[in-house]
């Protein structure tokens, strides 16, 4: 799914990208939430819904034995996810597997985009014989600290147009009106204290200034980057910090 948010690096010249190190503990705590405290070899096959590159995917799977489909609505492009994986083109709504396929299912920053989640949580739990974990970015509470917050609020709130507000609780209905469970949620908080290439404050601010100018050219250049200046002084201060928050949701199939 193709669109202006992500906390995914771009792809850098001379090789693959590096999963934030900012990321990695939380990505290692996706791990263990999707195997639910099964061995791996009993949460595999994974269905990723929303797969991408598969970048996520590896970061969250790297080093371990799962493997499974990757599927997105989008054509499968340069694969930077684990190898072993299948990737195919499919409408989360209609997935072209049997009933109960997988093991387990996994959707990063996904939920915001689906225009009826419920329907595609549905159509996951059918080919899911297990737990279905719901991770998105929480966009509406991206935060940076600078002097100048009033210019900072206002370029952040033009990103972030658009998505979702109370966030828990649209998961929850959706995820009650597929007849399904939150056996497990949680907040998890991810801060980034320095501002510097290729870290992820320095990616999410390039993913803010590329949408914000470049694509929809709803700023001048120079106000934003005047903020990002402002944030890189702090940042050589040891004054600097950027928060943002994601939501976490274990789904399972509601008991009679």
């Amino acid at each position: 799914m193709t669109h202006h948010r992500t906390l995914a690096p771009p792809v850098r010249r001379g090789g693959a990208p590096v999963i934030h190190a900012e990321l990695q503990r939380h990505y290692d705590a996706l791990y263990d939430q999707l195997l639910n405290r099964r061995p791996a070899r009993e949460a595999r096959p994974v269905l990723d819904v929303g797969t991408g590159d598969g970048l996520t995917l590896a970061a969250i799977t790297q080093g371990s034995p799962l493997h499974g489909v990757g599927v997105d609505t989008a054509e499968p492009g340069h694969w930077l996810g684990p190898v072993g994986w299948s990737v195919i083109q499919a409408d989360a709504q209609r997935l072209p597997f049997d009933d109960r396929s997988f093991r387990s299912a996994l959707m990063v920053d996904v939920f915001e985009w689906l225009r009826h989640p419920a329907a595609t949580l549905g159509e996951i739990a059918r080919v899911t014989d297990g737990p279905i974990l719901v991770v998105q970015t929480d966009w509406e509470g991206l935060w940076f600290q600078a002097d100048k917050a009033e210019v900072g609020r206002h370029l952040v709130r033009a990103f972030t147009r658009g998505a979702p507000e109370q966030l828990r609780s649209r998961i929850r209905a959706a995820s009650t009106e597929a007849g399904l469970e939150i056996s497990g949620s949680s907040i998890a908080t991810i801060s980034a204290e320095t501002l510097k290439p290729n870290g992820l404050a320095w990616d999410v601010l390039e993913s803010i200034r590329r949408y914000l100018v470049i694509e929809s050219a709803q700023v001048r250049a120079r106000r934003f980057d005047d903020w990002r200046a402002e944030l890189q002084r702090a940042s050589d201060d040891g004054q600097f910090t950027m928060l943002l928050r994601r939501v976490v949701a274990l789904l399972e199939r509601a008991t009679v």
